[in-house]
């Protein structure tokens, strides 16, 4: 998922809850696979991926024995982009490509591949936000229908009208909540939609601590 579908609002509804929006690409192994999505994420203000911005790139690994490790750099621009590229060309001219390959041995003979998780059992924190008519008994209905989705609140932010005529003029409901499955989120989703005091398709972030 890219962030052709990313909106403004979401961007400064994010940071009123102190989380910045980037273009993750996560890789996550877990009990029952590995876990694999690319798409926009909230990530928690104050955290390095958080902060990183312009042309530079990062990459966040964790692993058992060496912790939290965070590599940092210009990965987009002219200069980057042409010192890669030249750098590849020469380790293919100079065969070092191939032998590179050889000895990291990433796909190596009789190991059987790690399954891939399938993307509607992921597990993760979420943002949603809804377009609702702004009378009483709509934040029950939503969290109803959570609730019995087994989506737990985690924060709630709905912002003032400013008119008498919320009916016709919507109003943003943002909801944080805590871990969710993936299904059981976007079958939650799929009735709030339907409800007729939602005025909008609902709109829906991972978030990442």
């Amino acid at each position: 998922q890219g962030i052709d579908r990313l909106q403004l609002a979401d961007i400064k509804y994010g940071g009123e809850l102190g989380y910045a929006v980037k273009l993750l690409a996560l890789a996550k192994l877990a009990g029952s696979g590995l876990e694999l999505r690319v798409a926009p994420v909230l990530v928690k203000r104050g955290r390095p991926l958080a902060e990183v911005r312009g042309p530079y790139n990062a990459i966040r690994v964790v692993g058992d024995a060496v912790g939290d490790t965070f590599f940092y750099g210009r990965g987009a621009g002219a200069e980057p982009t042409a010192s890669a590229v030249v750098g590849d060309v020469i380790d293919v001219a100079a065969g070092r490509a191939l032998l590179t390959s050889r000895v990291l041995d990433l796909w190596p003979e009789g190991q059987s591949p790690t399954p891939l998780r399938p993307s509607n059992r992921v597990e993760s924190r979420y943002y949603l936000r809804f377009m609702i008519a702004d009378r009483p008994g709509v934040i029950a209905a939503l969290a109803h229908i959570l609730g019995d989705k087994g989506i737990s609140i985690a924060s709630v932010i709905q912002h003032d009208p400013g008119d008498d005529d919320a009916e016709r003029n919507p109003v943003p409901l943002v909801i944080m909540t805590h871990m969710a499955i993936e299904e059981n989120l976007q079958s939650a989703l799929l009735e709030i939609d339907r409800l007729d005091i939602v005025r909008a398709p609902s709109v829906c972030m991972g978030v990442e601590e």
